[in-house]
């Protein structure tokens, strides 16, 4: 019917007259609810112990320093004794050294590795094999002396093998250092010569200094291993074969009246 009536109205000329859009009802704005916030929980300290009174620490006692001596059971070895040992071990150990400098300074043209093999042997035997075995070395047999510590007791036998080092460290520290000085100390490989004979030679030269200037008259590695003497010796009677051997060398350089140094200062002296 509303076609109808706009239909007559167009016809008859009369206005037609559009009825007004009614405006859309907006949502009124709902008011956002507020949400109460939950109140900080306060964390609850912890209840603090109570500590017990701190015991008052006695000064410490400063340890005080018992001088190393030589045990009382022993004798130490005259200084003649010192020499033959000394000088028995340098044959055993470095004698083969001697002709192997000779023939190389007399310009002889041989292979040396059989000598070098020889004498790493020699080396090995008397300051390896020796010490590990019996406790002391060839010149220690001849000379009828062995070490003993503070303690009553044999050094380990890495104490023999580097005391008996000292020739050889001085030798190569020497050649290294002549060596250095030929290179030139400016450059890079006579600096590296120059710090590796001061390798060499640095143990040497404080176990000299010790023996100088200690009270104690112990030297570089006799200190290390906690005091160290060579002290004399009785002749052992299960010693059998090339160690009863040695032992006779003993008694010869004995009845020759070479370790009587010692007893004749006491006699003197008494």
């Amino acid at each position: 019917m509303g076609l109808l009536e706009k239909a007559g109205q167009i016809n008859s000329g009369e206005p037609t007259t559009v009825a007004p859009a009614e405006p859309e009802a907006k949502p009124e704005p709902v008011a956002a609810e507020t949400v109460a916030e939950p109140e900080p929980v306060k964390s609850k300290k912890r209840s603090r112990r109570k500590r017990a009174p701190r015991k008052k620490r006695e000064p410490r006692q400063k340890k005080v320093r018992v001088a190393k001596v030589m045990p009382d059971d022993y004798v130490e070895a005259s200084r003649s004794q010192q020499v033959i040992r000394r000088g028995s071990d340098f044959i055993v150990s470095y004698g083969w050294t001697v002709p192997l400098t000779v023939l190389t300074a007399w310009g002889s043209y041989f292979d040396p590795t059989y000598i070098f093999l020889l004498g790493m042997l020699l080396i090995g035997f008397n300051l390896g094999f020796m010490p590990y075995t019996t406790g002391r070395s060839v010149g220690n047999w001849i000379s009828r002396t062995t070490f003993v510590t503070a303690k009553s007791a044999t050094p380990h036998q890495s104490y023999i093998f580097l005391k008996g080092l000292t020739f050889p460290m001085v030798m190569l520290g020497l050649i290294m250092f002549l060596t250095s000085t030929s290179e030139g100390f400016g450059s890079q490989s006579g600096q590296i010569l120059l710090a590796t004979s001061l390798v060499f030679l640095l143990p040497p030269i404080l176990d000299y200094l010790f023996y100088r200037f200690k009270r104690d008259d112990l030297g570089l590695w006799d200190t290390l291993y906690g005091g160290v003497w060579m002290v004399k010796t009785s002749k052992s009677a299960e010693s059998k074969g090339w160690l009863k051997r040695l032992e006779q060398l003993g008694d010869y350089s004995e009845a020759q009246g070479w370790w009587s140094d010692n007893e004749s200062n006491d006699d003197s002296s008494a």
